[in-house]
């Protein structure tokens, strides 16, 4: 049996890395025909080489540890109440990095705090990246701004021109660890890339002039093996985390080592210890038809690597309470004082979270970015 990872997906053909070679595959009929599921980027896969057939066959799909998803509510009468969509973005990921582009408008805050329950919900280390330091008018106040909602996620600034954030940015991935790069378009993901490797190898553009917006360069998702990682194919096992033996997310260690401008100012916010919420069953076990969770491999067992991403113009939140309770722990905090247990901090009778608004203890802001978020979450 050959196990490799996919690496990418082209017009649903798995782009698959093994010891020896990188490889196009397709499902096997009886994996079609059996499981709803599919081989996504980051995935341990088996495949098999029948004779006389030129692609090989994906037979059976690994269980997949942390997965990053984009869920959303469809309304539709053809569907009926209830149904949503989903869209596996990446899979065995280890961490988030978040990346937002420092610029002349202020940060996005609420845009930000979006994707923070986006990436909390997958049960990975989050990570906020502020890139294009160099072009940045409001530094300070964004930095401020970012650790004020990251709750002890390390906040990195970074610039491709200076190369300021990059060893952090190794650092965080180091040791065999999987990445994946979320964000808009244009802030950087396909260029940060190219400099950890040295070279350019993932096509960039410009932002448009007239208004900063980002463009579409990145058309599908991509691992890249770090090049200090990858001076020789080992053979090993594959670490699959299930749930009960995942270790502690830095996010939520206040002991976790922060150098530069990953640490935040003392007494800041973002420094406060939160634990994650325990994790639910791993999204779509049910019909994995891989083997046991460790398998004799010839693929890379020790290489760090980063998914690139297509920027995405909606982030869809649905059924996301883990991530919601991870995202924003300071009000989850107050919440657990209120006189009813389904109070929605709007207008109940001893709302612990709006006297904490009241009292100057929550910003404001919070609270109206929580309950527009609950909403969706909870469609």
């Amino acid at each position: 049996m050959t196990v490799g990872r996919v690496i990418s997906l082209d017009r649903g053909f798995p782009l698959v890395k093994t010891a020896e070679q990188e490889l196009r595959a397709q499902h096997s009929i009886e994996l079609v025909k059996t499981s709803d599921l599919r081989a996504a980027v980051g995935d341990y896969v088996e495949l098999d080489f029948p004779p006389g057939q030129d692609i090989p066959l994906i037979t059976a799909i690994q269980p997949r540890g942390h997965t990053l998803i984009r869920r959303s509510l469809v309304e539709s009468k053809h569907e009926g109440a209830g149904k949503h969509d989903e869209q596996v973005l990446a899979v065995n990921v280890d961490i988030v990095f978040i990346m937002t582009a420092l610029a002349a408008r202020p940060l996005d805050v609420a845009y930000l705090e979006r994707q923070l329950v986006m990436a909390h919900e997958s049960g990975a280390d989050v990570a906020l990246v502020l890139s294009k330091a160099d072009q940045a008018r409001h530094l300070d106040a964004d930095l401020a701004a970012a650790q004020a909602i990251a709750f002890g996620c390390p906040v990195v600034v970074e610039s491709a021109v200076t190369g300021e954030g990059l060893q952090e940015i190794r650092e965080l991935v180091a040791g065999g660890r999987t990445g994946v790069l979320l964000g808009r378009s244009g802030v950087g993901k396909s260029t940060l890339i190219n400099e950890l490797l040295g070279a350019p190898l993932l096509e960039t553009a410009a932002v448009r002039a007239k208004d900063r917006a980002g463009r579409h360069t990145t058309v599908a998702r991509r691992m890249v093996f770090l090049p200090d990682m990858t001076k020789g194919m080992t053979k090993g096992t594959v670490p699959f985390v299930t749930s009960g033996s995942e270790e502690p997310s830095p996010c939520a260690n206040p002991t976790v080592q922060q150098t530069h401008s990953l640490a935040p100012a003392n007494n800041s916010p973002s420094l406060r210890a939160q634990a994650k919420p325990e994790r639910g069953n791993l999204a779509d076990q049910s019909t994995v038809l891989g083997s046991m969770a460790e398998v004799p491999l010839t693929v890379p067992s020790q290489l760090s690597a980063l998914i690139d991403t297509p920027g995405l113009r909606s982030i869809g939140l649905y059924d996301a309470h883990r991530g919601l309770a991870a995202a924003f722990p300071d009000v989850i905090e107050h919440a657990a004082s209120c006189r009813y247990r389904d109070c929605t901090h709007s207008a109940e009778p001893a709302c612990a979270v709006q006297q904490a608004v009241q009292d100057g203890i929550l910003p404001a802001s919070r609270l109206a970015s929580y309950v527009v978020i609950a909403e969706e979450v909870s469609g």
